[in-house]
């Protein structure tokens, strides 16, 4: 029997819920971004060089769907800081909310979600790819809570819409 109604294999956030995010202004969503950056890598900020190659570099995060922008740079071992809306960034990296869960959950390759064009690097790809590298590399076992809990609780909500998405039976 043919479903009701047939879930996309990929959600975007719809446009009512995605408004809350539009209203509050950019430079707040890039400081509860570069917080919880400096919070999750705070080891690695203060005992490596491991983000050096960011030091002073503007990297913009483009949530599509949720039409939100988050820019931002490495200040060495002050950690992550907001970048000005006034300054170009370096690198820009755009998806979909969904393909960034993806891509944190590892539930997709990032290869394949970018080769796909699903998320997409302009600007310094050079610099992107080091990124990218980067963050491949790192266990995020490693990085302590509250990391960890955040992607199972984020993997299963993924699950749990596939498993709606790709199931045949109708919807009431």
């Amino acid at each position: 029997m043919k479903p009701f109604f047939k879930f996309p294999p990929r959600p975007t956030l719809p446009a009512p819920l995605a408004l809350p995010f539009q209203l509050i202004p950019g430079a707040v969503h890039s400081t509860v971004l570069t917080t919880a950056l400096n919070v999750l890598f705070a080891g690695r900020i203060q005992q490596s060089s491991e983000f050096e190659f960011l030091r002073d570099r503007v990297l913009a995060i483009r949530v599509r769907d949720a039409k939100v922008e988050y820019r931002f740079r490495y200040a060495g071992p002050a950690g992550f800081v907001p970048g000005q809306s006034d300054q170009p960034p370096d690198l820009t990296i755009s998806g979909a909310i969904y393909d960034f869960l993806a891509l944190a959950t590892r539930r997709e390759d990032s290869d394949t979600l970018f080769f796909n064009r699903r998320v997409v690097m302009e600007g310094d790809t050079a610099l992107g790819l080091e990124l990218k590298n980067v963050l491949d590399a790192m266990d995020p076992e490693a990085l302590g809570q509250p990391l960890p809990s955040l992607l199972q609780a984020a993997n299963q909500c993924l699950a749990a819409y596939e498993r709606l998405s790709h199931s045949d039976s109708p919807t009431p």
